[in-house]
């Protein structure tokens, strides 16, 4: 017993953490058009396109593992087309604060996005959501409907069902936390964390600009400690509320060739939204607004602008 317990409560604490970081500073990945703003003492990035403009605001929320660099090829379009078009870094992602002590549920994501509106002054956006956003975008929605114009889901991964966690329950021993830092801070090999992001696209896109763009936000900062976070706040980030009574224009976008959202998880809850249609964008994988932006930025601004007309 005393072996096993030095083994369990011990050694995770011995065991140096891997040396998965950024190669750059945190400082060189910040665009011109970007900034921090403090959001209930956690330092979130913002990137701003064309924050004059007298048009609507659109929102964009990344996915898992994503940040404002997954809409590289999207927010300068919609802002040249009259927009205002903010993206942020989630708690936890991109250059945004990552510890282990937050909330990093969907609700509380849901209502950093709101907190972040409230600072530039954005009374009502249109939001769109990738993969994991899309499930923050519907709670966003679902706590603040008088704040939602319209909702763009691409490639949504949403979970309608609360599953108890007894991993969730076991990350919040600190050992067994250790364990887990361990553990993902040396399998997080820049050769690994290439090969799952090559499984996401159908194109062949990843050059070494749009991995390292990848690599050096996900590494950033205590990224470790935050990736365990989402593991023990996810039994709390399922859509549990009725979609129906989301009564918004709503445009479900999915590739056709996605192979880590299948069409079948996107039918258990688009249905549920009075408001929505559904287009499959041929030729590409799980992220369209990169594989394919121009028919991506096209099809989600005839959407935009019917609603206008």
């Amino acid at each position: 017993m005393l072996v096993l317990a030095i083994l369990l409560f011990v050694v995770p604490y011995l065991i140096p953490l891997g040396r998965g970081q950024a190669s750059v500073p945190r400082e060189a990945l910040v665009r011109d058009n970007g900034r921090f703003l403090d959001v209930d003492g956690a330092s979130i990035y913002v990137e701003e396109d064309n924050p004059e403009a007298s048009g609507p605001t659109i929102v964009l929320i990344h996915g898992f593992g994503g940040s404002t660099f997954s809409w590289r090829h999207n927010a300068r379009f919609f802002a040249e087309h009259g927009y205002r078009v903010v993206s942020l870094d989630l708690k936890g992602f991109g250059l945004s604060h990552k510890e282990f002590g937050s909330d990093h549920s969907h609700p509380a994501q849901a209502e950093l996005v709101a907190e972040v509106l409230t600072q530039l002054v954005v009374e009502q956006a249109y939001v769109v959501g990738h993969s994991m956003g899309t499930s923050v975008m519907l709670h966003l929605a679902h706590l603040y409907p008088q704040r939602v114009l319209g909702l763009i889901s691409v490639s949504g991964a949403v979970g309608v069902q609360e599953r108890s966690s007894a991993l969730g329950t076991i990350l919040r021993f600190p050992p067994f936390k250790r364990w887990g830092e361990v553990f993902l801070s040396r399998y997080a090999t820049r050769e690994r964390v290439r090969a799952i992001l090559e499984s996401a696209y159908y194109r062949d896109v990843v050059t070494e600009e749009v991995f390292d763009g990848y690599y050096n936000r996900i590494v950033a900062g205590r990224w470790s400690g935050s990736l365990l976070a989402m593991t023990r706040d996810m039994r709390r980030s399922a859509v549990t509320f009725a979609l129906e009574g989301l009564d918004f224009p709503t445009l479900i976008i999915w590739g056709e060739h996605d192979t880590w959202i299948s069409r079948t998880s996107i039918d258990r809850w688009r249905d549920r939204l009075p408001g929505a249609s559904f287009h499959i964008m041929p030729g590409v994988g799980h992220l369209p607004m990169e594989e394919d932006p121009d028919q991506f930025n096209g099809m989600v601004l005839e959407f935009l602008e019917s609603l206008r007309e």
